[in-house]
């Protein structure tokens, strides 16, 4: 356990597919918009290959439609439909509570940066993440830069009093981990979610692991001085 607060590290999480598994609803709201347009429905582990790079990004590709004022279109038609299923079948990950709690008690500070719009990403750690100490959350904004760019996972390195090397970033994405290394900061990529290994394995992570109750172990084990 860290007791020097001078050397506890910061930790950034993902929050889809690292916190919360958020796949169901997601796959609902974007199949009602592919039906309202008349195009083919997708099956969850479609929808997953399709989260991560934000949600022009994956209406997008789910659509397979890329002019600007079509995609405009598709995000006016699946904002309400995912505002009014979001918290259906979200759930946190097994143990992914228990790993907070750890963290919070040996006095880590922690933030959550998605690629989801922030309204989205706020309402949901607003309503999964109260109980928890957290520094700050941050989602996409208008026109605001989106992970891989390092931005604003250094503005919440800043917000923690933590500099790049003393962070953390978990995520369950290549673009989690590319986020980190842009960063500076350390990068503990997780199997959980919604990339596969090797996909986690290429863009070379400082760790990779199998279950969120091991992410305090990984953490508060690593000497950060």
């Amino acid at each position: 356990m860290i007791k020097n607060p001078r050397t506890t590290p910061g930790v950034i999480f993902d929050l889809d597919g690292t916190l919360l598994d958020t796949l169901e609803d997601i796959t609902a709201s974007l199949n009602a918009v592919l039906t309202r347009i008349g195009r083919p429905t997708k099956q969850a582990g479609e929808v997953r290959d399709l989260v991560g790079e934000g949600l022009a990004r994956m209406l997008s590709l789910a659509s397979g439609r890329n002019e600007q004022t079509e995609i405009d279109r598709l995000i006016e038609l699946y904002r309400p439909e995912y505002a009014r299923r979001m918290f259906d079948e979200t759930r946190f990950y097994p143990g992914a509570e228990t790993a907070l709690t750890e963290l919070a008690q040996a006095g880590v500070p922690m933030c959550v940066l998605s690629n989801k719009t922030h309204d989205f990403t706020e309402s949901l750690c607003r309503r999964f993440l109260n109980p928890w100490p957290f520094v700050r959350f941050l989602g996409q904004l208008p026109g605001g830069p989106r992970k891989p760019d390092p931005t604003t996972a250094l503005e919440l390195a800043a917000a923690m009093d933590r500099p790049p090397e003393l962070v953390c970033f978990v995520g369950d994405s290549d673009v989690d981990i590319e986020t980190a290394h842009n960063a500076g900061m350390a990068a503990l990529a997780v199997t959980w979610g919604y990339r596969n290994v090797d996909i986690l394995k290429s863009t070379r992570p400082t760790w990779i692991i199998d279950d969120p109750r091991e992410i305090p172990r990984v953490i508060l084990g690593h000497d950060w001085h």
